[in-house]
């Protein structure tokens, strides 16, 4: 249909606000009765808080004592930009920024050994697989005297020197 008058039987359309939604009596309004905006014309081209300073919100927001913090506590305050200034930061305590104790670094190092050994050995049946492929062979399975998972190298030094039956140096 090329006309825009609504076939017999439908209702006629509601006219609505185009700056917030809201049903207006007429189609002929120049301001809209909800916020106060500009329909039609050269009229008044303010519309506090849209297109220009809302002088009462901020004499409300001024009477209401500064900024307070949001209501969903602290996230929102940081999602909003929002601190409380008068707020205290409690101080971290005197062993959280410390480095870890020995244990924890001998740990985390033997998981970073384990994982490069990981690396390796999968980055050597990727090649031998590439190699098996371009030379036409089927892939082998690694034979049953070599272990699936390797040792961890201190693992491994402990159980050869104890299988030779000498002392460990000191």
């Amino acid at each position: 249909m090329l006309d825009d008058a609504p076939p017999p039987g439908e209702a006629t359309p509601e006219f609505r606000c185009v700056w917030c939604s809201a049903v207006l009596p007429s189609a002929h309004e120049t301001t809209c009765p909800s916020c106060g905006a500009t329909l039609v014309g050269e009229g008044e081209a303010a519309v506090p808080g849209l297109t220009a300073i809302d002088a009462d919100a901020i004499l409300r927001n001024a009477r209401s004592g500064g900024r307070t913090r949001p209501r969903g506590g602290r996230l929102l305050s940081w999602i909003s930009g929002e601190y409380d200034e008068g707020e205290d930061e409690s101080a971290p305590t005197p062993g959280s920024l410390a480095p870890p104790p020995a244990e924890v670094r001998r740990e985390m190092l033997r998981l970073e050994l384990e994982a490069q050994v990981a690396n390796a050995q999968a980055e050597v049946e990727a090649l031998a697989a590439d190699a098996a492929v371009e030379g036409g062979r089927p892939l082998t399975p690694p034979p049953e005297g070599v272990a699936a998972e390797p040792e961890a190298p201190a693992e491994a030094a402990s159980s050869a020197s104890a299988s030779d039956g000498e002392a460990p140096p000191a």
